[in-house]
């Protein structure tokens, strides 16, 4: 912990402890995941290290940060990125108390943020496992999302599924409460439980104990979800929390969804900046609709317009099949194309 100053604890988990520090050198406020190994049986610290090799396999700039990791008196520290924001629980527990949701182009701007996310970790063949709004943290303008907890994801090989009964009661899908075995798509389930307690700030399922949640869960007794919410996010709910997940899209699938789509477009773009902004000293506004750009700048219209253009020019028939053809190699043409300047970028952003 030479290059490390403790600041304060900030987490507590089955193996050890989470510490807020400052680096020494650059002042940067980090997170060291301290776990004591003393005492562990092989199998634990080989449970431990699989985190390690997540985290370093998963670099992205939607999904937390991995610095480094040491030893040190018989414990291994990991260091991550930290998340000023704190996590999408929090904001849901916050617009909850004061009873104002949350905008659901907001909404819309976050949840394509997670699929991205999502289709790094699923392109890996790495499920989740335990997405869920707790999991999922904010800079501290709450605009940009980073998936977090590796801690019981899982490495699939290609055709291969799990069948451990793990993660969090109220996000868990039908096939893992009855203990079937599971792949990606039940990291999209979890997904659809996001997406419905962002626009609701509710849970979609609930109980007052384990049996009652699971039962709900299997028998796909979804919550009414209010006038608010419009007819196309009441369709991409109701299309992840499938109890069959062989009928629930994939992340590629809701990539080129035309409700997507455009915040997709918008996202890369933003992403795609070279230069970082200057930084801004002036104060968010208490509302969230405000801090958060949630339309469609100048520069995403023309960058819809260029897209569409470009499809045009292979000439390609407007049917859906066609365009989810045209929009895919073009969508993992931006992402691969950014990669590094995302990276750049992302990691300044991010500190707002």
């Amino acid at each position: 912990m030479d290059s490390y100053e403790k600041v304060r604890v900030v987490g507590r988990g089955a193996f050890g402890v989470c510490w807020l520090c400052r680096d020494k050198i650059s002042s940067a406020k980090v997170i060291v995941k301290m776990i004591n190994t003393h005492g562990m049986s092989e199998k634990e610290e080989k449970y431990i290290q699989s985190e390690v090799n997540l985290l370093k396999k998963v670099q992205h700039p939607l999904i937390i940060g991995y610095i480094d990791y040491f030893t040190i008196d018989n414990q291994l520290a990991i260091v991550m990125q930290y998340a000023e924001g704190g996590t999408l629980e929090k904001l849901i527990n916050e617009q909850r108390q004061i009873k104002e949701n949350i905008p659901e182009k907001t909404v819309l701007e976050y949840f394509t943020q997670i699929l991205i996310a999502l289709d790094h970790m699923h392109s890996k063949h790495i499920v989740h496992r335990d997405l869920k709004p707790a999991n999922i943290l904010m800079n501290r303008r709450k605009t940009i999302l980073k998936l977090s907890d590796f801690g019981i994801s899982k490495e699939l090989g290609t055709k291969s599924a799990a069948s451990t009964v793990i993660g969090t009661p109220n996000y868990l899908s039908p096939e893992i409460c009855e203990s079937r075995p599971y792949n990606q798509k039940s990291d999209m389930w979890s997904l659809g439980c996001v997406l419905f307690e962002l626009l609701q700030l509710e849970r979609a399922f609930d109980g007052e104990n384990l049996p009652a949640i699971v039962m709900k869960i299997t028998q796909g007794r979804l919550k009414q979800m209010g006038e608010h919410v419009t007819p196309e996010a009441k369709k991409l709910v109701d299309a992840l929390l499938k109890t069959n997940e062989k009928s629930r899209p994939d992340v590629t699938d809701l990539l080129v969804d035309p409700v997507v789509l455009p915040y997709l477009i918008s996202i890369h773009c933003d992403l795609g900046r070279l230069e970082p902004p200057t930084t801004d000293k002036r104060k968010p506004s208490a509302s969230l609709s405000s801090r958060l750009r949630t339309y469609p700048t100048q520069s995403t219209l023309r960058a819809h317009s260029s897209s569409m253009s470009l499809l045009s020019s292979q000439h390609l028939t407007p049917t859906p099949s066609s365009i989810e053809t045209g929009m895919k190699p073009l969508i993992k043409n931006l992402s691969q194309s950014r990669i590094s300047s995302q990276a750049r970028y992302h990691q300044h952003r991010f500190t707002e």
